[in-house]
């Protein structure tokens, strides 16, 4: 179980980055090919309400699919895209430069040479009375290695000065 693999030392902090508050990417770079897995841990408030979508090995072509499932405490949405240049990871509703948005997005099999990546991603936010709330899913279609990660706001906001992201590598057994 999970308890298992944090009390063997399965998780490895590898990087980690804050916002600025003069730009919209935090980037992870360089990323060793010596684990199973990645998991990146996130806090982040945009500057203006904005969405969140992620990039690996910097790549802008449309190999991305994307499935999602979220809800707002009134609603529930469900839906997907395929053959997109970008992974969206936002939680229905937007965070806000007073309300956070935090999420968990693990990639699987990040090194692979012979497979796709998956990426799954656990994220919300809380509105002050409203809010949202998702478990998005993603598809790398590329058998290159992931060595690089890009999380950018899609419309032109910051991450302030309070944005935190982590990444760790998660160890075979």
């Amino acid at each position: 179980g999970l308890g298992n693999l944090l009390a063997s030392g399965a998780f490895e902090a590898i990087a980690s980055a804050t916002g600025t508050g003069s730009s919209g990417t935090i980037t992870f770079s360089s990323i060793s090919g010596t684990y199973q897995s990645l998991q990146i841990r996130a806090l982040f408030r945009p500057s203006t309400n904005d969405a969140i979508y992620m990039r690996l090995n910097g790549s802008t072509t449309t190999i991305y699919d994307r499935h999602y499932l979220a809800g707002d405490g009134a609603s529930v949405f469900a839906g997907g895209s395929a053959s997109a240049d970008k992974i969206f990871l936002d939680p229905y509703t937007y965070p806000s430069s007073t309300m956070p948005q935090v999420m968990i997005v693990d990639i699987h099999n990040y090194a692979s040479t012979t497979q796709n990546k998956t990426v799954r991603c656990l994220t919300g936010t809380d509105l002050n009375g409203s809010g949202g709330i998702a478990l998005n899913s993603g598809l790398y279609r590329s058998t290159t290695a992931i060595t690089s990660i890009s999380f950018t706001l899609i419309g032109g906001a910051n991450f302030d000065t309070s944005s935190t992201f982590a990444l760790y590598g998660i160890k075979g057994a």
